[in-house]
């Protein structure tokens, strides 16, 4: 699915009431199943960006058009669902599912799109062993390190096989051992053509060769 930003604009208004402009008049074109690096200083627009592409936010200005679809002609409930079938995130923050242990999590988001097959179990296990965490699948997400948890949500992603993966410093808080891991387990996303949008300071992440690379200022994109 080709994703194209025209015109994009965001604000934020901070609790003194000045406004803050995030982004400003940005437009990128990235192609289906390419590699697209965000760079920028912290506050310059990167994790604003991703939520803007997933709907989690809407711009103030602009369009945001994934496929022949406009993110912004959507219901709320359409959102979450294209959400469901389409993206993958590994963020800082986990976003697990603290009642559900390690394997539920993983096929949690097929569950809930209703996409579940009969093998997903077996499908499951597989990955998880893929990602080092064989015999983890019953322990509860609390149970585990904060790299094992990073793993546990590459592993949904890879479970799910979204066609677009977002990817906002996923090895911030990891050891270079579990960065690797995560890392290693992200390349995985390309054996299904999944369209890759990252962001990282990680030296890791430099083995990465991006299609191409959009340095977001403090305005908009360089």
């Amino acid at each position: 699915m080709d994703i194209n930003v025209s015109e994009v604009s965001k604000s934020f208004k901070t609790r003194s009431g000045k406004v803050l402009e995030v982004l400003k008049g940005l437009n990128i074109e990235v192609p289906s199943g390419s590699i697209l690096k965000l760079e920028g200083a912290s506050g310059s627009g990167k994790t604003t960006l991703m939520n803007i592409l997933s709907g989690l936010i809407m711009p103030d200005e602009g369009k945001i058009e994934i496929g022949d679809i406009d993110i912004s002609t959507l219901s709320e409930v359409e959102k979450d669902r294209f959400r469901a079938e389409n993206i993958g995130y590994i963020f800082q923050t986990f976003n697990l599912l603290s009642p559900f242990s390690v394997i539920e999590n993983v096929y949690a988001p097929a569950a809930f799109s209703g996409k579940l097959k009969k093998d997903h179990k077996e499908k499951a296990m597989e990955i998880l062993n893929q990602v080092g965490l064989k015999g983890f699948e019953k322990s509860m997400p609390y149970h585990l390190s904060v790299g094992q948890r990073q793993r546990v949500a590459v592993a949904r992603v890879l479970f799910s096989e979204n066609r677009i993966i977002l990817a906002d410093e996923p090895t911030a808080s990891l050891d270079k051992i579990s960065s690797k891991s995560v890392f290693d387990s992200l390349m995985k996303c390309r054996e299904f053509g999944a369209t890759i949008i990252f962001a990282s300071h990680d030296e890791v992440f430099r083995e990465i060769s991006p299609d191409r690379t959009v340095s977001l200022d403090e305005g908009g994109a360089q």
